[in-house]
């Protein structure tokens, strides 16, 4: 067991991208709108959480984020791009030009060039210089959701995601309060502070929907530290649902790649009740999973 590692943020995305899966569904606006006030923002901000930006050189961060994010993305974009074409749901010239627009794909080349962004700002050494530019990143954000300025591959929520990231590296300095054992009503208060302000107010990260900005950030930060302190409770507290939930959190990119497409095709071949539609998902994606090992185990480099 690597004693370094995480495993409570394992458990935090492993419950993130269910959330995103669900969030994707037909399920009542009331949930939805709670899911999407954090799935996305958590993503972001444990990236912040977990980074060590003094680890390597620009060169090589950029040369790893390269290789863990652009690399799979690419082949995992070719792959679904096949599965909607022959499904006849892509325009190919369209994704060129826009993007992925609202499929969760979109998440990638924004975490690759908001990752690199912070990298490059964290050349600065000063702190009080970092949080005037996590600021400014905030408001550009605001700015271009204010002025509706809309940029191709998701593009406009690169300033806002950026303040995220910071902002997770900014909790890191309170990572071990997240570690403490807990009572039961701080997540209930951060459930019911997320709850209140996602009926009010929808984000939706995708389309930089981040207006108003103040109280739909307090929302992802409340959502996202529910689920941190969560995912410890789980971790402390339930060893199956823990182990599960950590190998669901280690394979977010596939599920984050495939489970809408999946869900179109099944729903493109078959005419299936809901919950068997949902089963053969399940299936599918844990399928896809050790096909993605086996082929990186084949050409021997990760690309997948």
């Amino acid at each position: 067991m690597n004693q370094n590692r995480n495993y409570w943020l394992d458990i935090a995305k492993g419950i993130a991208i269910i959330l995103m899966v669900a969030g994707h569904t037909s399920i009542p606006g009331v949930v939805s709108h709670f899911i999407y006030a954090f799935h996305m923002p958590l993503f972001f901000i444990a990236s912040g959480l977990v980074s060590n930006y003094e680890k390597d050189s620009l060169v090589d961060y950029i040369k790893h984020k390269s290789y863990t994010l652009l690399l799979p993305f690419v082949c995992y974009s070719a792959i679904v791009s096949f599965l909607m074409y022959s499904i006849e749901e892509l325009d190919v010239i369209q994704l060129l030009k826009r993007g992925w627009g609202g499929y969760a794909l979109w998440f990638i080349p924004v975490l690759f060039m908001t990752s690199v962004l912070v990298r490059i700002i964290f050349l600065v050494k000063k702190r009080y210089v970092r949080r005037f530019i996590m600021l400014c990143f905030f408001l550009i954000g605001y700015s271009l959701r204010h002025y509706e300025i809309s940029l191709p591959w998701s593009l406009s929520v690169v300033p806002y995601a950026s303040f995220l990231i910071m902002l997770g590296e900014e909790l890191a300095n309170y990572k071990k309060r997240i570690e403490t054992d807990m009572h039961y009503w701080d997540i209930l208060l951060l459930a019911i502070v997320t709850a209140v302000i996602s009926q009010f107010w929808q984000l939706d990260l995708a389309w930089n929907q981040i207006t108003p900005i103040i109280p739909l950030t307090l929302g992802a930060l409340s959502g996202t530290l529910m689920i941190f302190r969560l995912s410890v409770w789980i971790e402390n507290k339930t060893k199956f649902v823990s182990t599960v939930l950590q190998r669901v959190g280690r394979e977010t990119y596939v599920v984050l790649a495939f489970s809408q497409v999946a869900i179109m095709c099944i729903n493109h071949l078959f005419t299936f009740n809901p919950l068997l539609k949902y089963g053969i998902l399940v299936i599918a994606l844990i399928l896809l999973k050790y096909l993605k090992d086996g082929i990186n185990q084949l050409v021997r480099i990760k690309i997948l």
